[in-house]
């Protein structure tokens, strides 16, 4: 057996960390926790391989569906949810913002181009010496 080093782990936690979805304070408490059994794992069995210990835990996504069982997916889809919608705000605001900056450079552009009607006189008019009103 080939003894764990420290890249392989680390390797694992992330493939797990990225598995799981929750927010960033339970999802540390988790690996938290996780690394504390696993470590546990590994002085019980100092030759223990990467994949004796992805044996006994599981894989990365067996972690996550275990983890998401045991949370309340009805909070966890509310939480992603309330995500969504305040995304959708920020984009919804942004894009109100920018088309209020748009109509205002319009706006702006016109008034210093200047926008002005010109009376043109008829050719008979200036003739006869009369002004064309």
């Amino acid at each position: 057996m080939k003894k764990t080093n420290d890249s392989e782990l680390k390797a694992y936690y992330a493939r797990i960390s990225a598995c799981v979805l929750c927010n960033r304070k339970q999802k540390k408490a988790f690996l938290k926790e996780l690394q504390s059994n696993i470590e546990e794992f590994r002085l019980n069995n100092p030759q223990a391989s990467a994949s004796d210990i992805e044996a006994f835990f599981g894989s990365p996504e067996q972690i996550a569906a275990s983890f998401t069982d045991n949370t309340d997916s009805v909070k966890l889809k509310k939480k992603l949810s309330v995500k969504r919608i305040v995304l959708l705000a920020v984009i919804l605001a942004l894009l109100v913002y920018v088309a209020f900056v748009v109509i205002s450079l319009i706006d702006v552009h016109t008034e210093a181009h200047g926008y002005f009607e010109e009376q043109l006189l008829t050719v008979f008019g200036v003739l006869k010496g009369t002004s064309a009103v």
